[in-house]
């Protein structure tokens, strides 16, 4: 006899019940099986979720320290650039040329921002944006990330093409020698600077700037006004920009942590 003829007559002999019983506990056997791995792979979702959830709010505290250091830098041209104008429209700026000078050369200083974010790229480039299950969530974290790029781009382009394009060249082409003393934002130039009295010599800060040492009536003081208005303008919009992304980030910081908060509960 066949093994297929075997197995029609066990068939035959068996009766029907016991042969949908065995059915119902193959098919309930691989339902719960089904189930079980619908289980672990969602909270495994859950976990990874959770996870990405706490370094974006990792990545929202770097960026708020960065535009918090960007509001200061901001302030602090602001400040100086008004303190420089001040000077400029007095009876005779060239009784303060040693700290128009110096003003004048420090706002030639621009800082360059940094507020991208490591796990929002990954999460995107991964394609799994879609783990942040509160869609309201998921939508705010898109236009945060987006805000901050584009913001970013604004800060980036002013400094690159107002600063550096702009107002620095015009510090060259009257003449003004640039400075930069113990107490500037930037590391590297001031150890620049360093090197540079090393091998000229102590003196070499000292050039003099036989602009800034003009009669009161002296038509490029005007030019040296309208300079530094600019100037003191573009920090204005950089320091409005950094009070933006502050209130942003703060927002954005709030909304992962009650996030947070109730995934945690839901894994308890």
């Amino acid at each position: 006899m066949t093994i297929t003829s075997k197995l029609v007559e066990s068939a035959r002999l068996r009766s029907f019940g016991s042969l949908f019983a065995e059915l119902v506990l193959i098919v309930a056997g691989i339902l719960i099986a089904l189930a079980i791995d619908g289980w672990v792979s969602d909270r495994q979702d859950r976990q990874q979720e959770a996870m990405y959830l706490e370094l974006l709010l990792r990545d929202i505290g770097e960026q708020q320290q960065e535009v918090a250091a960007q509001f200061a830098f901001e302030k602090d041209k602001v400040e100086k650039a008004h303190r420089a104008y001040t000077l400029l429209v007095g009876e005779d700026p060239a009784v303060h040329e040693s700290e128009l000078g110096a003003l004048l050369t420090d706002l030639s200083v621009r800082r360059t921002i940094h507020i991208s974010s490591a796990t929002y790229d990954q999460i995107v480039s991964n394609g799994e944006l879609q783990l942040i299950r509160n869609h309201e969530l998921r939508d705010q974290v898109v236009r945060h990330f987006a805000s901050m790029a584009r913001n970013q781009s604004i800060i980036s382009k002013n400094n690159q093409d107002l600063v550096d394009d702009i107002y620095s060249p015009f510090l060259v082409g009257v003449g003004i020698s640039i400075k930069f003393g113990a107490g500037g934002t930037e590391a590297p130039a001031n150890r620049g600077m360093e090197i540079l009295r090393d091998v000229l010599g102590q003196d070499f800060s000292t050039v003099a700037n036989p602009v800034l040492q003009r009669s009161p009536d002296a038509e490029s003081w005007d030019e040296i006004r309208r300079n530094v208005l600019f100037r003191m303008r573009i920090a204005a919009v950089g320091q409005a920009l950094a009070e933006t992304l502050a209130t942003d980030t703060q927002v954005m910081a709030r909304a992962l942590q009650a996030e947070l908060e109730g995934r945690a509960r839901e894994l308890r």
